[in-house]
């Protein structure tokens, strides 16, 4: 059966019914929804585990069954035949629900991790649709915790669902068994889960509600510790290190009062989990004896019902435990929601007719325009003026930029990303070897001349075992010069039909700087590349120098004639070679 068989991960297809066939179904908007979705993903996987739970959890309370015809059959009569049939019954059946229970438990890690990498895929997707927009509406303590909390506490909630259902499949088993013994004894047992339920559902209601405050201080915490660590050597430079170490200190007080409140309600769940068995206990053997003293009742059926009533304190424990997870996972279900209802950016996907190495880019806003096949030089005073130019350019933000006459903002993401790449000079390094981090996505076979183009062979040599040397996130065992020429071999790896570099060389010593220069003008030409810098060795080489202030490029030229007719551009340049 398709079932019993583990599945593969990672899944195919997080959308479709069972990962790998029918239509792709978005997933629902609210929490509650979202959960019976994943858990409804491969129908077949859910059903087999809640009948093997269900058959698990629901014949333990039975096994005293058992007892009773070894009781009143075997012992009272004495019928030693009578008493070993009874008692090979209870050993075969003991047998036949711990073997129920290990396929159940097998059968439950599956839909566990089914829920789990369907949830990661499905939040990965997101993050990389929204690209740069994911800064800007969604903070980053919220994307970690997702990661790092929502998902595993969602996979837990549907892990949950089946002892669930054998907890109460059990839970009716011993009511009707106890009926079948005595009416007094089965509605003891039904007025009292009937009871607690009420006692239950304001609990719940009240852990719901601090476990979302909880969960929201967890994301407020994380995002200030993401911030610390990213700009900690910023704050010790400018002595702010104290004063948001007491900002984070405060959170932290904040999360654990936060917790305080969540451990109440969990106690209380704790309570009823561990005292309603022992309370029906002491009142179901209260009944049952009396009723064997009137004569109403055999001693065999009394052990039974002692039996009965001792198997619902495994299934009641469990019961409230599953409980507790599942509004974890409700809470949890709510955050991974609110990430995949995030507003994308729309496109209509256009794509260019053909290559277009000699198309233009030109952005309206500004001015600037990057011919193609040329190297433009782009000078200003303030670089983050650039930077935003680049980011029109590039398709981060909303603008009337054109590539080759079409609208940035109406190409196709992918394509528009393979044909014009925005560079920064901070831009982040991955975890892996330095000959995966410098192809990325599809450079493989340039990974060699990029590294001698962005002067970088010394960096290679410098590493134990140089391209397969495994670098960690940024790879912060390098120098900042280090790590700013492999992006800048990332970037031409690439090879788009137009660079934008914004400050490729600011790290990097005169000479090295000059060497890149050299370099990367014989490997792009042919190209559009625009370069954001001050640097005289870029403003020389440069076949146009664009200036900009204000945010609008205000003369154009060649360095030397922007150099003779503009005093603020003279300045400029003036300042940077002294």
């Amino acid at each position: 059966m398709r079932f019993l068989r583990a599945p593969e991960f990672p899944l195919p297809d997080p959308l479709r019914p069972d990962g790998t066939r029918g239509d792709p179904q978005e997933p629902p908007s609210s929490p509650w929804r979202f959960l019976a979705w994943l858990a409804t993903r491969d129908k077949g996987l859910a059903i087999a585990a809640l009948i093997t739970s269900g058959l698990a959890l629901g014949s333990l309370p039975v096994l005293p069954y058992f007892l009773t015809g070894a009781v009143d059959h075997g012992l009272r009569e004495r019928d030693w035949g009578a008493l070993a049939f009874w008692a090979a019954a209870m050993v075969l059946a003991g047998f036949a629900t711990a073997g129920m229970i290990v396929w159940s438990h097998r059968l439950t890690v599956y839909w566990r991790m089914d829920a789990s990498y369907r949830t990661l895929q499905l939040a990965t997707r997101k993050v990389n649709r929204l690209g740069d927009e994911l800064r800007q509406k969604v903070t980053t303590g919220e994307v970690v915790s997702v990661g790092a909390t929502d998902i595993n506490r969602i996979s837990w909630a549907v892990d949950s669902l089946s002892p669930t259902a054998g907890c109460l499949i059990g839970l009716i088993a011993v009511g009707v068994l106890l009926f079948n013994t005595s009416v007094a004894l089965g509605l003891t047992i039904f007025v009292g889960v009937f009871a607690v339920g009420l006692i239950t559902g304001p609990v719940l209601n009240k852990l719901q509600d601090r476990q979302e405050a909880y969960r929201e201080r967890v994301g407020d915490i994380t995002d200030r510790a993401s911030d610390i660590v990213s700009g900690l050597r910023v704050l010790r430079g400018i002595g702010g290190e104290a004063r948001f170490t007491a900002s984070y200190r405060k959170d932290s007080e904040a999360l654990r009062e936060a917790g305080f409140k969540v451990a109440g309600p969990q106690a209380w769940l704790n309570a009823l989990g561990e005292g309603t068995p022992a309370v029906l206990l002491g009142v179901v053997i209260w009944i049952a004896a009396r009723q064997v003293a009137a004569g109403d009742l055999t001693p065999g059926q009394m052990v039974a019902a002692f039996g009965y009533t001792s198997a619902l304190l495994l299934p009641v424990h469990w019961l409230i435990g599953c409980t507790y997870r599942i509004i974890e996972g409700r809470v949890a279900a709510g955050k991974v929601c609110e990430l995949l209802n995030t507003p994308e950016r729309e496109t209509p996907a256009q794509t260019l007719p053909g290559p277009a190495a000699g198309a233009e880019l030109h952005d309206p806003d500004s001015g600037l325009t990057v011919e193609g096949g040329e190297l433009l030089a782009v000078a200003s005073a303030d670089s983050d003026q650039v930077a935003r130019v680049f980011d029109r350019l590039g398709g981060y933000a909303e603008s009337e930029a054109r590539f080759g006459g079409v609208p940035v903002s109406g190409l196709d993401r992918d394509e528009l990303r393979r044909r014009v790449l925005v560079a920064e000079h901070d831009a982040y390094l991955f975890a892996g070897t330095l000959a995966s981090t410098i192809a990325a996505r599809d450079g493989e076979t340039r990974v060699a001349s990029a590294i001698e183009a962005a002067s970088a062979a010394d960096v290679v040599e410098s590493l134990p075992d140089g391209l397969d040397s495994e670098l960690d996130n940024q790879a912060r065992t390098l120098s900042g010069g280090q790590r700013q020429r492999l992006r800048l071999a990332r970037a031409l790896a690439a090879a788009p039909e137009a660079l934008l570099l914004h400050e490729p060389t600011s790290a990097v010593d005169s000479h090295t700087e000059a060497r890149i220069v050299d370099r990367l003008t014989e490997t792009r030409a042919g190209l559009a590349t625009a370069v954001a810098t001050t640097s005289p060795l870029w403003l020389g080489r440069a076949d146009r120098v664009a200036f900009v202030q204000g945010g609008k490029v205000i003369a154009t030229g060649t360095h030397h004639e922007l150099a003779a007719e503009h005093p603020d551009y003279r300045a400029l340049v003036s300042r940077e070679e002294a």
